[in-house]
């Protein structure tokens, strides 16, 4: 424990003062017409063909950490169009060459410490979903999709989900100035109304080692390139075509199981069709997801339910349109597709799926259907959710999520939902403020008795120099979602989050800062009978992040919990219900993620209970010159101490991956833990032969169906060999 003297103490406060605070009005959006591609253009990396000349040109600007200051980073943008296609040229100027930072070739990989490029396309205009594009100096692709209500924590910047895949291709080349983009997106794999002539736009530009991000759209430091709130507006698209509308990708599989000494083989087909240009529906048979990738091991010592991320291609398509209300977690997931063919930890199979994906004028739709296979752990039955939201105007946008069905096929179940989110940023002239509602209700056999409904608001101002929100949700104890997943039914549920982020002046004591955060938060949490569960307060007394990367961070918690009943925290120790008292102190720090090895700890120390614990996870990377391998070791342990006994819980996690180009990768996930004493591997060869067509090779041992190891984890012995190949047409 260490404390300030005041000399330092008034260097700091001096630092904050004289940190900048003042933002400019928010300018008019900007707007570029696209160009009319005229002749040939190779997708080689190297935008000079004769007919990028010719093409219209924009210039980025630096928005972070100097908004519209000059730089070196000189990026340019020259948009084309065919008939079912958008080419992008960058050219993107480095000063050292030498520092351009690549450190992973995979598809769908984190570039967030790669120098990269990235598009954001809002193919409808309305501020609240787009598709990304992103590429980085080493030619590896990511495409995801942006929610609406979404983001990362004490951020205006919104969550990409990159598990959506589009049809396009991008190709990279390093040159004496620094380095070029060439992007083609085929318009087929993109909803969007072609009789609309005007798009919402940005681009933006990644250099890790200065962590400065250049964009089109929305120079300020409240902005991000990923609001939607913030982008601009690109003409001249009325008229793109989508191609026939169909898509037909059919698969064969074939299984090796050797706890069985089995072979099997299937086939099934998913089929894509654009009833409109706004409208599309995808029919699944027989549906597979051997290709999904194992989720990592979670260790969490909270006796509550932990959400588990979706993988599976099919119910990833279209996610975006499911979200619902904003800033909920997983609090309240009302539809939660992980639901959908998984109970208890056993696999039910899909036989067959439809899909109906639309947007129209301000309307957006997603309906799903699935009918399940009975099994032994379930009876064969039919699971539907819809969802449809409108949006009044740019900034306000209400909807209603419906779920209906027993995944278990015992009984019935519905859920009915509404929500309504206001977002601006122009509070102030430039400044973000969101105000969201929800409410729901359940009907059916499945419900209890008691109160099925439940409702909740919340008010989140995310900016650059300070972040807040306020939220309070009621969980009725009979609110009871089968389609969904609610983590503390029977709840009323109240959290405050204030963050000061300052940024000290160039010229100070603490010039060489990047940004400091000062975070306190409040989580209260009582019955319905008013009888407090937890109160749980936790302060940051000492974040910041250097101007060369480095992050530190330090926490203390202070906790109120009232277990209702005996929790079994490890394998031998259970804590007895009661009321409970405890202060807890978190520190973690990381080197700069640009450089090619990083490394880093997360500790706590503290009470826990009726008890003591401690424990110590660091963690290092490692990526080769080029991107071409990767490497990352997670490793540490969890001691408890406590009067009903003692525990240990270590937890090993190795990541390898291997890129022989940005299509042909190898990545292997090894995991161990001393509760089930288990060791998993999960590896998956993918060869992107074309856009729609790949071919899979994946090898599971000791697969581990629910990661949260305090939660009742079950484990598929035995090895698994699967042969996936996809071969589509369109």
């Amino acid at each position: 424990m260490f404390s300030l003297n005041r000399p330092v103490l008034s260097s700091i406060c001096a630092a904050l003062l004289a940190a900048g605070t003042a933002h400019a009005a928010q300018p008019q959006a900007p707007m570029i017409a696209v160009g009319v591609k005229t002749g040939d253009i190779i997708v080689d990396g190297a935008p000079n063909e004769p007919v990028w000349r010719m093409a219209p040109v924009i210039t980025l600007t630096q928005q972070n950490p100097h908004p519209g200051a000059p730089t070196p980073f000189i990026t340019t943008v020259r948009i084309l169009r065919g008939a079912r296609h958008l080419y992008f040229g960058i050219v993107c100027d480095d000063p050292d060459p030498s520092k351009i930072v690549v450190h992973t070739l995979q598809r769908d990989a984190d570039q967030s410490s790669d120098d990269n490029v990235m598009i954001v396309l809002d193919t409808f205009g309305q501020k609240k979903l787009a598709y990304v594009f992103q590429v980085n100096a080493g030619g590896a692709m990511a495409d995801g999709l942006i929610s609406p209500g979404y983001h990362n924590s004490n951020s205006n910047t919104p969550t990409v989900d990159y598990s959506w895949n589009g049809y396009w291709q991008a190709a990279v080349k390093r040159t004496a100035g620094g380095w070029t983009a060439e992007i083609r997106i085929d318009t087929q794999s993109l909803q969007f109304n072609n009789q609309n002539g005007v798009w919402g736009f940005n681009v933006s530009r990644y250099v890790p080692r200065d962590q400065l991000t250049l964009a089109w759209s929305g120079i300020n430091l409240n902005a991000s390139p990923t609001n939607l709130q913030w982008e601009g507006a690109l003409t001249g698209i009325q008229g793109l075509s989508q191609g026939s509308g169909l898509e037909f990708d059919p698969y064969v599989v074939t299984e090796y199981n050797d706890s069985k000494h089995d072979t099997a083989s299937w086939t099934g087909f998913d089929l894509k069709y654009n009833f409109t240009p706004e409208l599309a529906g995808r029919f699944t048979y027989h549906t597979d997801f051997s290709e999904a990738q194992a989720n990592s091991l979670q260790l969490n010592a909270s006796p509550y339910p932990q959400s588990i991320p979706e993988t599976r291609a099919f119910f990833l398509e279209g996610a975006n349109i499911f979200t619902f209300s904003h800033n909920l977690g997983q609090n309240f997931i009302p539809f939660y597709s992980r639901s959908i063919g998984l109970i208890n930890g056993q696999t039910v199979p899909l036989n067959e799926g439809v899909k109906l994906l639309g947007h129209t004028d301000g309307w957006t739709l997603g309906l799903l259907d699935t009918q399940m296979a009975g099994t032994g752990v379930s009876n064969g039955t039919n699971l539907f959710a819809g969802r449809a939201s409108y949006n009044i105007n740019s900034q306000w946008r209400v909807g209603t999520l419906v779920t209906h069905g027993d995944p278990t096929g015992q009984g019935t179940n519905t859920l009915t939902s509404f929500d309504s989110t206001w977002s601006t940023s122009t509070l102030g002239g430039d400044k973000n403020l969101n105000v969201s509602g929800w409410a729901a209700r359940s009907g059916g056999s499945d419900v209890p008795a008691g109160r099925p409904n439940g409702y909740g608001f919340d008010l989140e101002y995310p900016n650059d120099l300070w972040y807040a929100d306020l939220n309070y949700n009621f969980y009725g104890d009979a609110l009871n979602p089968a389609l969904g997943f609610i983590q503390r039914p029977g709840t009323k549920q109240i959290s405050a989050d204030v963050t000061y982020q300052p940024r000290p002046a160039a010229i100070s004591s603490f010039s060489w800062v990047r940004q400091f955060f000062f975070n306190a938060n409040w989580y209260y949490v009582t019955g319905l009978d008013n009888r407090v569960q937890s109160d749980d307060w936790s302060f940051n007394p000492l974040q910041f992040t250097t101007q060369t990367g480095w992050q530190w961070n330090t926490q203390i918690s202070t906790n109120h919990e009232m277990l209702a009943a005996p929790y079994a925290i490890v394998p031998g120790v259970t804590i007895p219900a009661g009321s409970y008292h405890f202060i807890t102190s978190h520190i973690n720090m990381n080197s700069p993620s640009s450089n090619p090895l990083v490394f880093g700890f997360n500790g706590e120390i503290g009470d826990l209970y009726n008890g003591h614990y401690h424990d110590f996870f660091p963690n290092i990377s490692w990526a080769a010159p080029g991107g071409h391998f990767t490497a990352t070791l997670l490793s540490g342990a969890l001691w408890i101490y406590t009067p009903q006994g003692n525990g240990i819980v270590r937890v090993s996690e190795l990541n390898l991956g291997y890129s022989f180009t940005p299509d042909l990768t190898v990545s292997t996930l090894t995991q161990y833990n001393d509760i089930s004493r288990n060791v998993s591997e999960n590896a998956i060869l993918q060869w992107n032969i074309q856009p729609d067509r790949v071919l899979y090779v994946v090898w599971n041992h000791g697969l581990t169906l629910n990661p949260n190891l305090f939660q009742g984890q079950q484990t598929i012995t035995g090895n698994t060999a699967v042969v996936k190949l996809v071969w589509g047409f369109y």
